[in-house]
């Protein structure tokens, strides 16, 4: 019988360097393939900690940017809606100036026109202060999952604001005299700052607002931008602001002109005009505060998206592979693997009689 040269011993030796050279060969593919180190953490050896923290910053930073992307839509939205409210409350401003001269408005009119605009004025803000993204409401505190702003209804609708205003009006009705209608503008402005019922003594009647409010600190939305940072922005539809220009609008729309009232019709007019102004004044200073926030919340973005890249270089000089090398490495294993499978062949295929 003629047997093989090649000893067991001999042939286990070759067959398990065959074996490591194949397993390196399919690591050497996988990586020039996937262009990372390994599958798994364990095959960045001590690396593997490292890359688990960067990766930790990188999730992190990366929820930041997610939840500011969210605030400066808010914001921006915001700064739409106070842009809105400004432009209104100037329109309805200029069209009260005539009123304060005795002689400008017929009594026999009243001032049918300028209650409309009021009016008009009154339903749009309250609309514009009930907006909402992917429903949060913007102008309710911290109070944003419901329409912070009552609508107004109208003077002929029980319970509603604009009919407990009236009611609140009609206590002291406006005479000739300026201090009728102070006490009229009084009246109605303690009834919205809820300090007073004026018409429905020891009930609660309907106002303007309904969202978050306290008398001592402002209600303003509250984000976390970075670590250890937050930023409130925001105002309420209960601001100072906001309330000064609404309480004049509900006055306005419901007082009337007759030869009987002149004097303190006028003084309305003028409180009115007055508040208005402040209002307007206001929300400027509040269009300026809010635009400062958006841009320490753009510089702060900005900085997060240069650290994402400065991470993405470090996670990538730890778990990516030098391409060059790799090839390189894995050209050599194939050509090293070849050479072992003929040498095994050839072996395997040596017998005595082809020795002698």
């Amino acid at each position: 019988m003629v047997t093989s040269i090649g000893t067991f011993a001999q042939n286990e030796v070759l067959r398990r360097r065959i074996l490591d050279t194949q397993t390196e060969f399919n690591r050497l593919q996988v990586q020039v393939s996937s262009g990372k180190r390994g599958a798994n953490y364990s095959s960045l050896g001590e690396n593997a900690r490292l890359s688990l923290s960067l990766q930790q910053s990188k999730t992190v930073t990366q929820t930041f940017i997610q939840a500011n992307i969210t605030s400066e839509i808010r914001m921006e939205q915001m700064q739409s809606v106070l842009e809105r409210i400004k432009t209104l409350s100037n329109d309805v401003r200029n069209a009260a100036l005539p009123a304060i001269g005795a002689a400008t408005i017929p009594a026999a009119n009243g001032n049918a026109a300028l209650k409309a605009q009021a009016n008009g004025a009154l339903l749009e803000i309250a609309q514009l202060l009930n907006t909402q993204i992917d429903g949060f409401y913007l102008f309710g505190g911290r109070q944003s999952d419901a329409p912070p702003m009552v609508e107004p209804g109208s003077t002929g609708t029980a319970g509603t604001p604009l009919a407990n205003v009236a009611a609140v009006a009609a206590v002291a009705p406006l005479a000739n005299n300026g201090a009728s209608g102070d006490t009229l503008y009084d009246n109605i402005v303690a009834h919205l700052d809820g300090t007073a019922v004026g018409a429905q003594p020891g009930a609660t009647p309907v106002r303007y607002y309904d969202g978050e409010y306290s008398a001592t600190v402002e209600s303003l939305l509250i984000t976390r931008i970075d670590t250890n940072t937050d930023i409130t922005y925001g105002i309420t539809g209960r601001d100072d602001s906001v309330n000064t220009i609404m309480q004049s609008l509900y006055a306005l729309s419901v007082v009337d002109l007759n030869p009987a009232n002149e004097a303190g019709y006028r003084q309305v007019i003028n409180r009115v005009i007055r508040d208005l102004k402040d209002g307007f004044d206001g929300v400027i200073e509040e269009i300026g505060d809010l635009g400062v926030k958006q841009l320490q919340l753009q510089e702060t973005t900005i900085r997060q998206n240069d650290f994402i890249t400065a991470l993405d270089m470090q996670i990538g000089n730890v778990e990516d592979v030098d391409m060059s090398s790799a090839l390189s490495s894995l050209t050599a294993t194939q050509t090293s693997l070849e050479a072992s499978y003929r040498m095994l062949t050839l072996m395997r295929d040596m017998t005595l009689v082809k020795y002698l």
